[in-house]
């Protein structure tokens, strides 16, 4: 079946007026914003994006600044929120009076947890409020668990314990709410690709998708003894579990990304920038704690101002101007396919009406 989310692709086509005041020269609010709410984290997953030493912190943004930020975003024009950054959300006192205040304020949320956190008493408001809420669980044994995602194989039966009560809260009251799994393909669970669809399905999650490792500053591509192409046959073995209510999703677009890009700069960030989880601003992950991209905190300032102040478009400009991005920008960067988009609209091709 196919990739009915489109994970592995873009979905700019869809936000026609916003791509057309860009292309304009305006001043645009982000469409949507990849964000952490906390830095810490409860374990230590190997492939981790953001394990680098200056996200090795207890920071956390204030609930009331957090909620603040949101009913901001909306009224600028943000469509979507993820809490899916540098830090566990679960571990946020107020991460669930943050989703709740989310939707009501207009957004579709979304939130990315590891599962071991989650308070039982909260769950279902916390479905009512989310459009999509992803489990990352990168194994499907409790002893490659423990390796692969650096805790406690208890740690994996808490996880499956509360994906259970996910998907029956779900089942129960007839929530809308999209429910799936998440693997992130590296060598010490590349045995389990098959058996980690089995697992979902098991589960009853609407979707397991199975995904690229993207590089960061202590974990390059070239140094992973993995090559997607031989595992080939299980990862379509595992797509062919799909059914009418099971959406198995292998990123092959991604995997298959040798790191050659068409496009000479980044436009991405502008309709997608990213959030640590101090607050701290920037134009994508790749470049947290680089103080010539940050832009402001909305802790300490009003998100409506950073978007539509100086700095930000300075900071925009220069990732346009000054990012060499065959050189600066990791393999399978979160903008990637957005880019390649924006690249075509932005030079177009010869005989364009002969469609």
């Amino acid at each position: 079946m196919a990739d009915i989310y489109k994970m592995d692709g873009h979905k700019l086509m869809y936000h026609g007026e916003r791509v057309k005041d860009w292309q304009n020269g305006k001043s645009i609010a982000p469409l949507y914003i990849d964000m952490g709410i906390t830095q810490t984290c409860n374990i230590a997953c190997e492939y981790c994006y953001y394990a680098v030493p200056e996200n090795k912190k207890a920071d956390m943004i204030p609930t009331d600044a957090l909620i603040r930020f949101l009913n901001e975003a909306a009224e600028i024009g943000t469509k979507a929120i993820g809490f899916l950054g540098d830090g566990e959300p679960m571990i946020h006192p107020g991460v669930y009076d943050a989703v709740v205040a989310g939707a009501k304020a207009g957004l579709s949320m979304s939130l990315s947890t590891n599962g071991v956190i989650m308070r039982e008493n909260r769950l279902l408001e916390l479905l009512e409020s989310l459009v999509w809420l992803r489990f990352n669980v990168s194994a499907a044994t409790p002893e490659k668990f423990e390796k692969v995602m650096g805790t406690s194989q208890d740690d994996f039966h808490a996880a499956v314990k509360n994906i259970r009560k996910c998907t029956d809260i779900k089942k129960k009251y007839g929530l809308k709410t999209t429910l799936g799994l998440q693997m992130v393909l590296v060598p010490e669970c590349s045995d389990e690709i098959v058996a980690y669809a089995e697992m979902g399905k098991e589960l009853g999650v609407d979707y397991a998708v199975i995904k690229q490792c993207s590089e960061n500053e202590h974990y390059k591509l070239e140094s992973i003894d993995l090559e997607y192409a031989k595992h080939e046959a299980a990862l379509k073995k595992a797509e062919s579990l799909s059914d009418e209510n099971y959406n198995v999703i292998v990123k092959w677009n991604k995997m298959r990304n040798n790191g050659v890009r068409s496009y000479d700069q980044c436009f991405g960030c502008e309709f997608l920038p990213q959030i640590s989880g101090n607050g701290d601003v920037y134009n994508c992950g790749n470049f947290f704690g680089n103080k010539d991209f940050y832009m402001g905190n909305i802790a300490e300032e009003s998100f409506k101002d950073i978007v539509f102040g100086e700095r930000y478009r300075e900071v925009m400009n220069r990732v346009k101007t000054a990012v060499d991005v065959h050189t600066a920008c990791g393999i399978n960067c979160r903008q990637n396919e957005i880019n390649e988009f924006l690249w075509k609209l932005d030079s177009p091709m010869a005989h364009v009406n002969f469609v």
